[in-house]
């Protein structure tokens, strides 16, 4: 079974899907985040950034920590919101 990553606002435009799979090998966020800026430099303002958060199974995680993720997680990841 493969992982799924949830991708909203600009990270669901710039991969053309609102869910992308866990890369291979990837075993942690800080890992997810690292893979997700090595295989598409043009995000990696966004996902540097310290209001980007990760939800791990639906629970917000503190990325600091470099959470767990197993092949069978739910990852998403949240940009900061704007609006009006």
């Amino acid at each position: 079974m493969s992982g799924t990553v949830l991708l909203f606002g600009r990270l669901k435009d710039v991969f053309g899907a609102d869910r992308i799979t866990l890369p291979t090998g990837v075993a942690t966020t800080a890992e997810l985040r690292a893979r997700l800026i090595q295989d598409n430099p043009e995000i990696a303002g966004l996902l540097t950034s310290r209001a980007v958060r990760f939800a791990v199974n639906q629970q917000l995680v503190a990325d600091e920590g470099a959470t767990a993720i197993s092949p069978a997680d739910e990852i998403a990841i949240l940009p900061p919101l704007s609006g009006g």
